[in-house]
This record gives structure tokens, C-alpha cells and sequence, in this order.
């Protein structure tokens, strides 16, 4: 996923609902506008994740559109992690 400190929370392309065993049908649906104008997101509100040690379960949104990278949100995520690069290294610490 790419770290995006300016995404409210974390987007996945539609594809992804499947590969996770999400059913889109399960998902509240609404409508976001951002810097590529409006789009249908599905949201779902507890995926769990894992990065190194660190385990949560976060909000995600699944749009419409596949031609989107992952993208890493604020909400659960990167607000509660610390991301360091030293040394030509990336650093994730869970705070």
C-alpha cells in the first residue's frame, strides 16, 4: 500500500473486496469527492491488517475504480503508527 497522509482512511480498488472475502453488499455505500471528482466508495468498517507485529482492525473503503493504487489512510492506521526513515531503511513502530 502507499502511505497517504492526506486520505482521511485507507482505499482499496474493487478487486480487492473479493481476493478478502468481502461482499460488497455487506458495505455501507456513499459517495466521496476528492481530487479526481466523485466516486462510489464501499466502505467497510473492520478489516484486520497486519504490519510486522502490529495488529489492528481498520475502516476501509473499496472503490469502484481499479486503476487506483491501495492507499494507506490517517484513520486507524498512520495515525497510530510511526513511520521512520533512517539509514536507507523504513521504520514502522506502532505508537
Amino acid at each position: 500500500m502507499i502511505i497517504d497522509s492526506g486520505a482521511d482512511y485507507s482505499l482499496l480498488p474493487k478487486r480487492y473486496a473479493a481476493v478478502l472475502g468481502i461482499r460488497l453488499e455487506e458495505c455501507e455505500e456513499e459517495k466521496t469527492v476528492g481530487i479526481g471528482g466523485v466516486e462510489v466508495v464501499y466502505q467497510y468498517k473492520n478489516l484486520p491488517i497486519k504490519v510486522g507485529s502490529w495488529e489492528q482492525k481498520i475502516p476501509v473503503g473499496f472503490l469502484e475504480r481499479e486503476d487506483i493504487p491501495a492507499l494507506m489512510g490517517r484513520l486507524g492506521c498512520i495515525e497510530v503508527i510511526k513511520l521512520i526513515f533512517e539509514d536507507h531503511k523504513s521504520i514502522l513502530q506502532a505508537t
